[in-house]
């Protein structure tokens, strides 16, 4: 009994690692970085920042909105402003 429990164990974490090097190997080869050149710009959008959710220091910063092929949204300080990105 002993023996089958040890075979089955054997059999379950071989398939376990197997299947992990294949998920590894296709997240490997997953392209996730951010381009602009391959990303579509959305418009124009004003982004809020709030001092610790308090409104004590409110700034508004002009952005642009770039989505990825890969379905990401991605924000980026407009230019029009004279930002440093």
């Amino acid at each position: 009994m002993a023996i089958l429990v040890v075979v089955l164990v054997m059999l379950f974490l071989s398939t376990a690692v197997s299947t992990a090097s294949k998920v590894n190997a296709k997240v490997r080869k997953t392209d996730v970085a951010l381009t602009y050149k391959n990303a579509d710009k959305g418009s124009e959008k004003t982004l809020t920042i709030k001092d610790n959710n308090t409104a004590t220091k409110i700034i508004n910063v002009q952005v642009d909105e770039y989505t990825s092929k890969n379905g990401y949204t991605y924000y980026r300080e407009s230019k029009e402003q004279g930002a440093g990105t």
